[in-house]
């Protein structure tokens, strides 16, 4: 069955040459993240190129994230990510930037700013490292490519609310189309122990009946004494719990400002479903907006995202049931349904006989969002 929350584990001490990176993608890791507030230069870029070389010998992209910290910009309150971390980031085809943001959207606005400039492509997740992350929580959805829920701003709550934070930030995550990530120590007693504790299992399935895109390990991966094994279980207990889940159930709305177009093409896409046997979705796009919108109606079938751009398939690598790979751009609309049809038998989507929607923008690169899509039955 095809895990579709998917697995992010943060590297250290315990996981980051090659061969320990390859056994964490074989236990169910689809992305990386790395730590700038820590070690130097020379550590990030030896985990970097391990990530790339792992990436290559799995055949499969791999998302990397890095979790940067800031520091007051000089003449104001604001704060900013430190310039020699901006310039690093740029050169070294980050997906994610993940930060703290105690100035909510005005904090991500920066970043982006200050990203853009530096010439990275790189997507800016909020860390609602602060309990006034979640009032302010809709304009930071809004102004973030996602958000990271952690243990130190649920720690600033009171405690009877914590449970109904991390959903709320889930169902509002769902209705901006953003992917929301949960990264709070969940396997904490995987540190020292092959085994999961009762309540920790639990713990992910919540977080997987919360309709998160991710779970996000931070020291059991990086520090723990089995990092391998704590991939797994998270991955073992997705599954299980996915397998289980009713996930055609009444979808919601998104908003947020999100291309109604667009957004009207997932939903009806959900909607066939219901009315068709499909077997996969595929989306060719040079944005990845198309396809995270599909995923966050939360269909019954694979997504695989397709595009040109390196940078937006390991972003959809994060995304919620989306298998993506990278294509050269089509030359017609026929070669884009060809390929795209090839790609997903190799893969096991698919096989002779199944019937598979594809979405894209017609013509060609003519628009970043998909504006069409066919039924094709596989030959």
């Amino acid at each position: 069955m095809l895990k579709r929350t998917k697995v992010a584990a943060t590297l250290g001490p315990s996981a980051s040459c090659p061969g320990e990176l390859m056994q964490l993608v074989r236990a169910g890791a689809d992305a990386f993240r790395l730590d700038l507030s820590e070690d130097n230069e020379m550590v990030w870029q030896e985990r970097q190129e391990a990530i790339r070389e792992v990436e290559g010998l799995a055949q499969q992209p791999i998302t990397l994230l890095v979790d940067v910290p800031t520091e007051q910009v000089a003449g104001n309150g604001d704060r900013c990510i430190p310039a020699n971390l901006v310039t690093w980031i740029a050169k070294h085809e980050v997906d994610y930037v993940l930060v703290s943001v105690p100035q909510g959207s005005h904090t991500i606005s920066l970043v982006r700013k200050t990203l853009a400039e530096a010439g990275s492509e790189a997507a800016v997740m909020a860390r609602l490292d602060h309990a006034s992350n979640y009032r302010d929580i809709d304009s930071i959805i809004q102004a973030a490519d996602g958000v990271v829920v952690t243990a130190t701003g649920l720690a600033e709550l009171e405690t009877w609310s914590i449970p109904v934070m991390q959903k709320m930030v889930a169902r509002q995550c769902q209705i901006g189309a953003k992917p929301c990530l949960v990264g709070r120590r969940i396997l904490s007693n995987m540190l020292q122990s092959k085994e999961p504790t009762n309540s920790e299992v639990f713990d992910i399935a919540n977080v997987v009946f919360d309709h998160a895109d991710a779970i996000l390990l931070g020291a059991e991966t990086a520090e723990g004494s089995y990092p391998t094994q704590a991939v797994e279980v998270v991955s073992k207990t997705v599954i299980a719990t996915e397998s289980l889940m009713e996930i055609t159930d009444r979808p919601i709305k998104v908003g947020f400002g999100q291309p109604p177009n667009t957004a009207a093409l997932a939903y009806s896409i959900r909607h066939i479903l219901k009315m068709q046997e499909i077997a996969a979705v595929g989306v060719y796009s040079h944005s990845s907006m198309t396809a995270r919108l599909i995923a966050k109606n939360w269909i019954d079938c694979p997504v695989l995202g397709l595009s040109d751009s390196a940078t937006t398939v390991r972003q959809m690598g994060l995304y919620h049931g989306v298998v993506s790979r990278q294509m050269k751009t089509p030359g017609s609309t026929a070669e884009m349904l060809a390929t795209t049809t090839s790609i997903a038998k190799q893969l096991g989507l698919v096989v002779p006989g199944d019937r598979m929607i594809i979405a894209s923008e017609l013509p060609i690169r003519s628009t970043d969002n998909a504006n069409a899509f066919v039924i094709e039955t596989i030959s």
